[in-house]
């Protein structure tokens, strides 16, 4: 049929649920014997619509994002913080969730404190959520039941779009006709309608969904987009003794959002006894949820026959 991400043409019925039929009530007469023959016996899947105004998706919504000191800090014998086979690192880590107070995991010996590696700020971004999926609709919809059945070779010569309009309007029941339904999931275009006199070709396009609308593939998936305005930037500052003293501080670092490490250098390492951290700007991430809405299978169908 020429048509990319398609499947090959099926047999559709489309319909009020409540007339619903099954693939195999689909018989047609055979030509020769004149009795009702199976045409197909598979059903390929079922189908269903959306009213205006039926949720039946999931609504999005997004988790706070989040700006965090620094979670790893080390001492390094050299004064370039360089992570060489030569160089001795200490780490000095805080504990987890660390508020910026003052903490002293233990002492590095000025021998061993060239320079002080503190690594950068930590921004986690805002989780999509997915709240609880509401129950699938029991109103009235349109189905489209979908069987697995060709062209009969002995009704038609071989399978084009017009020897299947021919099979369709001659010998397959009424109110079923051949579409193809797509293989994936979203709006996509069918055929234009066949110039006057040329072959018809599948130009009718309608919009279902799969019939168990809990499965998460027929809903977009949720994300959170960033506005992208947040600020987190910090002081980090290192001290000799374990008591944060004024006397003993040593070295201050600055850190911002997007940037990378810092490294504090001395020409003569003093001691490393402590730490503190104050928050310089911080404005945590600000997200605006998206997806969430249904996914359409896209069926494309033979023009029914004219009366």
């Amino acid at each position: 049929m020429g048509l990319a991400s398609f499947s090959d043409p099926l047999l559709f019925w489309i319909g009020p649920e409540e007339s619903e039929p099954s693939c195999e009530d689909l018989v047609a007469d055979d030509q020769y014997t004149g009795e009702p023959e199976p045409i197909a016996r598979t059903t390929f899947t079922t189908l269903r619509s959306i009213q205006p105004g039926e949720t039946v998706c999931g609504e999005c919504s997004c988790g706070e994002g989040a700006c965090s000191l620094p979670r790893m800090v080390a001492a390094n014998s050299l004064s370039s913080c360089e992570q060489i086979p030569e160089a001795t690192n200490t780490p000095f880590n805080p504990p987890p969730s660390w508020g910026g107070d003052c903490i002293s995991p233990g002492t590095v010996p000025s021998s061993q404190v060239g320079s002080i590696w503190i690594g950068p700020v930590v921004e986690s971004y805002c989780k999509p959520r997915v709240r609880e999926v509401p129950p699938i609709p029991e109103g009235p919809s349109q189905v489209a039941v979908v069987c697995v059945g060709g062209v009969a070779p002995v009704f038609c010569p071989g399978p084009t779009e017009l020897c299947m309009l021919s099979q369709q309007e001659a010998h397959v029941p009424p109110g079923w006709r051949y579409c193809a339904v797509a293989q994936v999931r979203g709006v996509l275009d069918c055929h234009p309608p066949a110039p006057p006199g040329e072959p018809p070709l599948f130009s009718e396009r309608f919009l279902f969904y799969q019939r168990d609308l809990s499965d998460p593939r027929n809903c977009d998936p949720c994300g959170c987009a960033s506005d992208g305005l947040n600020r987190c930037e910090a002081r980090v500052s290192a001290y000799a003794d374990r008591a944060r003293s004024d006397s003993a501080l040593i070295g201050t670092a600055d850190l911002a959002r997007g940037e990378e490490d810092a490294c504090l250098h001395f020409e003569s390492g003093p001691a490393l006894g402590s730490l503190s951290a104050e928050w310089v700007a911080r404005e945590d991430p600000h997200c605006t949820p998206f997806g969430g809405e249904p996914r359409p299978r896209t069926v494309c169908c033979l023009p029914e026959p004219e009366e």
